[in-house]
């Protein structure tokens, strides 16, 4: 049986990685429910609005998909109020109306480390959630209503919390960042490269997107037993690395002579403070089977080769 599956917000980050992963099976129908078409999909496949009006209602019930991925929100750097309004508010509309049309899918949201606030070393998903941070408080209240629903209609949500995502990021988060630098200074400054990093001693757990993306579809599998509906489950690697570390193993892996290595100027910016944060994974292993597959060399290998292809606009962010 081919499998309905709808994802909001599929030109996001993880929602286009997700929608690339599906639309590569043969098993899976993918539609999308976005700001702007998704021009991967067929026509028909996408509908264009957000989660603030009627357009949902008519197209959840003409497709009547098996799963959704709720991917639509707003990042970090968007003000607070539209934060709150598309992740709780715009959370609340789609499992309302879910409810209203009395259907039933599996339904995983992508959370957020930043939901616990500090960080610290083996974070489980028992600890209480201490945000500290507007989008942190925003995407706490987008799974504090999905539990809502998940309780009172049992609605079969689930929720993985992501860790330090990389792989194709944004360029001003860390790994992309020093990538994107690295390989501007390979092909426009190879006898001199000037770096501008910010905190290297703290250590952070850091997973790649494809493992991410792995992890996501496991949990869409695992939402249909009642016992896990609401469920929160940690996506990580389970390992602490240095910041230092990533940049090690940049360098180690860039196109550079070993006199132009010797001569990359590193300008710290910031407050260089050491802190340490690594997610515990037992959770979902245990329920899914799931285990990051993608080793950090390799990932960050990955990520010089995509950043090479982007050279002309990896500029170095100060």
């Amino acid at each position: 049986m081919i499998k309905r599956v709808l994802i909001t917000g599929s030109t996001g980050y993880i929602g286009q990685h997700l929608t690339q992963r599906l639309l590569s099976s043969t098993e899976t129908e993918v539609f999308a429910f976005n700001r702007s078409y998704d021009t991967r999909l067929p026509a028909e496949h996408c509908r264009e609005g957000d989660l603030m009006n009627a357009n949902l209602l008519e197209w959840l019930k003409k497709i009547r998909p098996h799963a959704i991925f709720h991917c639509a929100g707003a990042g970090p750097r968007v003000p607070f109020d539209q934060q709150m309004l598309l992740h709780a508010e715009g959370t609340r509309r789609l499992l309302q109306t879910l409810v209203d049309i009395n259907q039933s899918p599996v339904v995983v949201m992508p959370g957020t480390l930043a939901e616990y606030g500090s960080p610290g070393e083996n974070m489980n998903e028992n600890l209480p959630c201490q945000p500290e941070s507007g989008y942190g408080i925003s995407k706490l209240a987008q799974t504090l209503m999905a539990q809502s629903f998940a309780r009172k209609h049992h609605l079969p949500v689930m929720i993985g919390r992501i860790f330090n995502v990389y792989g194709q990021t944004p360029r001003h988060l860390t790994v992309a960042s020093m990538a994107s630098q690295l390989a501007h200074a390979e092909r426009f400054a190879p006898d001199y490269a000037e770096l501008h990093l910010y905190n290297l001693r703290s250590r952070r757990d850091f997973v790649h997107i494809d493992d991410v993306v792995d992890a996501l579809l496991a949990l869409s599998e695992l939402a249909s037993r009642n016992e896990t509906c609401g469920q929160v489950y940690n996506i990580g690697s389970g390992e602490s690395t240095p910041i230092s570390i990533i940049l090690d193993t940049l360098l180690e892996n860039a196109q550079l002579s070993p006199e132009a290595l010797k001569r990359v100027s590193m300008r710290l910016h910031g407050v260089q403070q050491e802190d340490n944060s690594f997610a515990d994974i037992g959770k979902i292993t245990q329920h899914t089977g799931w285990k990051p597959t993608v080793s950090l060399e390799n990932g960050l290998r990955r990520e010089l080769n995509y950043w090479r292809a982007y050279a002309p606009m990896a500029v170095a962010t100060s």
